[in-house]
């Protein structure tokens, strides 16, 4: 008498596996680096939000304390202290770096991300009178 020993997965059958889980690796794959360029993004966007309320709050102590609400200039900006007068701390991959040698009211804040492979660099301009200020994307290396 013969017996059949049908254990185990054919040939087939474990093909299908492996072309199935291709086919779920190639459509999560790309959604996860989407979302860490996304996170990065938001990340940036964020730290710029607390910059400019930073900033709002400056100007409202500076109207409580002098009278008159002004933003600080970029030379303030930068100083030893660099972020603490505008944010309790620096985030981290933040640096402030001035400008002085090309545009005398500005300077720049730089994010470069843990991995190196995302830097985007902002200008503040902050003219001397302080009444206004703006931040801009100044270059963005991907």
């Amino acid at each position: 008498m013969k017996t059949n020993n049908n254990k185990g997965f054919t040939l087939i059958e474990l093909i299908m596996v492996i072309v199935i889980l291709g086919i779920l690796s190639a459509v999560a794959v790309p959604k996860f680096f989407s979302m860490t360029d996304q996170a990065h993004t938001k990340n940036k966007a964020a730290v710029i939000g607390n910059i400019k309320a930073g900033l709002n709050l400056y100007a409202a102590n500076e109207l409580v304390v002098n009278g008159s609400r002004v933003f600080p200039t970029a030379a303030e900006f930068v100083t030893a202290t660099g972020f603490s007068d505008i944010l309790d701390e620096t985030p981290e991959g933040w640096t402030v770096a001035d400008d002085a040698s090309t545009h005398a009211d500005s300077c720049y804040f730089i994010y470069q991300a843990a991995d190196a492979a995302n830097k985007s660099t902002y200008a503040y301009y902050g003219p001397s009178g302080g009444a206004s200020y703006s931040i801009s994307t100044y270059l963005t290396n991907p």
